[in-house]
């Protein structure tokens, strides 16, 4: 292999690790910002009263939980939020608590500016399958576009991967040869 082989191979993986660098660098700057928790907490699809369903999981029939009802732009301990359907969810929002469920009364109730929760967690069945009901997704809408960007991150990170390792094979000299399978 000659020296401007080797200086191609070398500029060839230097460049796809710097690109492949950033694309990882990006990716986990938009996670640590909360910008793809924003996209996946991003609206209300039932009409009730957001909330951060991680806040009062503990919470008993005994011992309920009690949530301040308010206007508050970022959702903090024991708060639950009023939205509509539609509405975009407020800061650290993880599920909805709908209208149907404080009119039901049997896991939370409304009660003046202050939601009882009394059970957080209820294990249900359906088609055959036990599964536990929570508040955490419930009643969300993602923002669409969070997956085409996932999957675009998730290419370009392919093709960057792809360019470095034939820059590294390229910077070696290591020439792979296809492996020939044949039929019985």
């Amino acid at each position: 292999m000659s020296a401007d082989q080797k200086k191609k191979g070398a500029v060839k993986f230097i460049f796809w690790t710097i690109i492949s660098f950033g694309i990882l660098v990006y990716a986990w700057h938009s996670y640590s910002s909360g910008q793809m928790v924003a996209w996946y907490y991003y609206q209300a699809s039932v009409d009730g009263y957001a909330i951060n369903a991680f806040s009062f999981k503990e919470a008993t029939k005994e011992n309920p939980a009690v949530l301040q009802v308010g206007a508050f732009e970022q959702i903090v301990n024991l708060q639950a939020v009023p939205v509509k359907a539609g509405d975009r969810l407020p800061i650290n929002a993880t599920g909805i608590i709908s209208t149907k469920d404080l009119k039901e009364g049997k896991r939370v109730k409304l009660e003046g500016d202050t939601i009882k929760v009394m059970v957080p967690t209820e294990v249900k069945e359906a088609k055959g399958f036990k599964y536990k009901d929570t508040y955490k997704h419930k009643g969300i809408k993602t923002n669409p576009w969070s997956g085409a960007w996932n999957v675009g991150i998730v290419f370009a990170l392919g093709i960057a991967l792809g360019y470095m390792a034939e820059g590294f094979t390229d910077l070696f000299g290591l020439k792979l040869k296809k492996i020939e399978h044949y039929g019985h």
